[in-house]
């Protein structure tokens, strides 16, 4: 099976905001800067203030124009996805795929410290486990994209033995979780593609 346009550029889309978002705070803490600069005169001292400012006046130039770059592309991604399911299928299962790809993340992920241990000096110390930090990991690879038609749920295999055996065990569960959400389509058996495990969905 192929990723849809959907599962192709979800993670994408989400990373890029969130990049958007720290490069504008980050815009932000550079104009105070500027500001606070432009406030304090100290004689003798005015040629390498000027120095300064225009420097970071380029830099605030240049971080809004990467904002603005950042914001476009997912804006851009997200119209064409738009415009693919008005044709196509339905505007309102592209937002129950974001809704069930976010609901399914947080029913698939573990909790990932194990119990205090003590130690000699009576330290209480929380380790993480890297077992299911790895199985976490994955999750966040996991997408489901609802169509009239059909519903494709991805998840991409942990690398560990261990943390695939996680998944293994927890297959029903999942495959339980997405007919709830979906009752109106029927679900197979999972079927694994190299490093990528899909449950389908088909209309009743």
């Amino acid at each position: 099976m192929k990723k849809t346009f959907f599962q192709t550029t979800y993670n994408l889309n989400a990373n890029l905001i969130v990049l958007a978002l720290f490069s504008f705070l980050f815009k932000i803490g550079i104009n105070l800067l500027i500001q606070m600069l432009e406030n304090i005169k100290l004689s003798g001292m005015q040629g390498l203030f000027t120095t300064i400012l225009d420097k970071l006046t380029a830099l605030e130039h240049y971080i809004q124009l990467l904002s603005f770059c950042l914001v476009l592309v997912p804006a851009l991604l997200v119209i064409i996805e738009l415009v693919q399911r008005f044709l196509k299928d339905s505007l309102w299962n592209y937002f129950k795929s974001i809704y069930q790809t976010s609901r399914t993340r947080q029913f698939l992920k573990q909790d990932e410290h194990s119990e205090p241990v003590n130690t000699i000096e009576n330290q209480t110390i929380t380790r993480i486990n890297p077992i299911l930090k790895s199985f976490n990991h994955s999750v966040l690879g996991c997408t489901v994209d609802v169509r009239k038609e059909n519903v494709t749920v991805l998840l991409a295999i942990p690398r560990t033995q261990q943390a695939q055996k996680l998944l293994k065990e927890m297959e029903d569960d999942i495959k339980e979780e997405i007919s709830s959400r979906n009752p109106n389509y029927y679900f197979s058996s999972p079927h694994r593609k190299g490093n990528k495990l899909w449950f389908t969905g088909t209309k009743r």
